[in-house]
């Protein structure tokens, strides 16, 4: 699914965005709420342990990208988990949007139109893989 230059591309990406996490999560659900304010009420009022779950969880998802079959099992987690929270299909363009907006913005220079590439190809994957797995259905 994915190429190794596909992969080094979002490593290497992640890896200098990582070093800035705390504000490459704030950058990033400022740009969801901006997008989406109807999504605010979704979220807790204390967003630290979200963003740190967050920046966690892709971690986790870009370390496994080499390993389809762990991505997809984390994946299939996180679809179950954000259908009961209430995130509908319709929210993940906009999640997108302000992930590569905030990926953009945080790389700046590095940004180039193959790292773009890449990440849209692997949240598409990803969003894909988790907007096919209702709530309710059993861990593989």
């Amino acid at each position: 699914m994915l190429t190794a230059d596909e992969i080094g591309h979002v490593r290497s990406s992640f890896d200098m965005v990582f070093a800035r996490a705390t504000e490459m999560t704030t950058t990033f659900y400022n740009r969801l709420f901006e997008l989406a304010p109807e999504c605010r009420s979704m979220f807790p009022a204390d967003m630290d342990v979200l963003k740190r779950d967050f920046i966690a969880t892709l971690a986790v998802l870009v370390g496994s990208l080499d390993q389809m079959t762990g991505l997809l099992a984390s994946t299939d987690i996180l679809g179950r988990n954000h259908a009961r929270y209430g995130v509908q299909p319709a929210h993940y363009p906009v999640v997108g949007e302000a992930l590569l907006w905030t990926l953009a913005k945080s790389l700046g220079p590095h940004w180039t139109h193959e790292v773009e590439q890449a990440w849209r190809k692997v949240y598409d994957i990803i969003a894909q893989r988790m907007i096919a797995i209702p709530a309710g259905a059993p861990r593989p």
